[in-house]
């Protein structure tokens, strides 16, 4: 069943105001000035491995642009794990998304977050958090901590708008690509994959 476009509007506004009071709060944490839009969405949405098994983890999931993408990309929002730390964002998740799982948390916690739903296998991870100013020891944790959740074969998708890898993979003895580009985005997009040898 469709949504109605004046409901459409209203979240997208919702999603608007959420975004811009945490963004204005603290712009590190959130890491953009704009939430992601329908191209962005789209170009993470294409790098899940859905014939994986496990659930499909979006972390910094923030107003749920991406993880709209991600469920008109073929994910069923009962297969999606939601992770946000922020608590307002996680309510909106909750609302938006009320059969996925949301858990409020810390990125870095990722372990120890699946743990607590029993989860030892996930299909995909998809990363939308500002991990470009985070130090590389928290970037170990996510990024190695999702990896090893994924399993051979599993990768670790980034988004960032640095024009360069936003993980200093090399420290983390990982491989990385570039694999998609949304240039028409401001600023413009790209998408980085993550894997281990």
């Amino acid at each position: 069943m469709s949504v109605p476009a004046a409901e459409r509007s209203e979240r997208a506004r919702d999603d608007w105001t959420i975004f811009l009071l945490h963004w204005l709060k603290s712009p590190l944490r959130i890491g953009s000035a704009l939430p992601s839009g329908p191209r962005v969405a789209r170009a993470m949405a294409r790098q899940m491995q859905l014939d994986r098994p496990g659930p499909v983890v979006e972390l910094g999931a923030g107003t749920g642009g991406i993880t709209r993408g991600l469920v008109i990309g073929g994910a069923a929002p009962e297969r999606l794990v939601l992770i946000e730390s922020e608590p307002r964002l996680a309510a909106h998740l909750r609302r938006n998304y009320p059969k996925a799982r949301v858990l409020r948390g810390d990125a870095r916690e990722i372990g120890h977050l699946l743990d607590g739903l029993h989860i030892d296998t996930v299909a995909s991870v998809i990363s939308s958090l500002p991990i470009k100013w985070f130090p590389v020891e928290d970037q170990r944790h996510i990024v190695l901590g999702s990896l090893r959740r994924l399993g051979p074969g599993g990768a670790f998708i980034q988004i960032t708008n640095a024009m360069a890898s936003p993980v200093d993979y090399r420290a983390l003895g990982i491989k990385a690509r570039e694999v998609e580009r949304v240039w028409f985005h401001f600023l413009p997009i790209q998408v980085w994959k993550y894997w281990l040898d």
